[in-house]
């Protein structure tokens, strides 16, 4: 049976997929900035910014945050820089963080670092908990036009 070179090209695709079905398993590039959000307290809310950057290896990442927790009805406020590493196993990021500083309120054991296991929803999108003092649902959300 004779066919066109159409119509094998045709079964080719079909059999072997298109060149880019790898990618659509790959994880989606994290790296750049991102907001956070957690839900610590109704009293109080914890938001932040972070940096993910490329480390040595694809699943690695060095990374810096800052996070903001403000309870106004007891008079707290913590604004603390801290640098992280972030590693990638699956679809779940994990970070774990180290104080570098406390750039509002006075430093405190009480406050522990910042540490996150996010599931990766897509290049824009990771939601999970924040753990320090307690486990607490959070949301990561990639800041406008920053990818890197």
């Amino acid at each position: 049976m004779k066919r066109s070179a159409a119509t094998l090209a045709a079964i080719l695709c079909l059999t072997v997929g298109p060149a880019h079905a790898d990618d659509l398993d790959a994880t989606p590039n994290i790296a750049g900035l991102w907001t956070f959000e957690a839900e610590v307290h109704p009293i109080c809310s914890f938001s932040g910014q972070a940096r993910l950057m490329p480390g040595d290896t694809p699943d690695t990442y060095g990374c810096e945050l800052t996070a903001r927790q403000d309870c106004p009805s007891v008079d707290v406020l913590y604004t603390v820089e801290q640098s992280c590493t972030a590693t990638v196993e699956d679809d779940v990021l994990s970070v774990q963080s180290t104080i570098v500083n406390f750039l509002e309120g006075e430093p405190s054991e009480a406050y522990l670092p910042d540490h996150f296991q996010l599931v990766i929803k897509d290049a824009s999108t990771m939601d999970g908990i924040l753990i320090g003092s307690g486990a607490y649902p959070a949301i990561w959300r990639r800041a406008e036009g920053a990818i890197s």
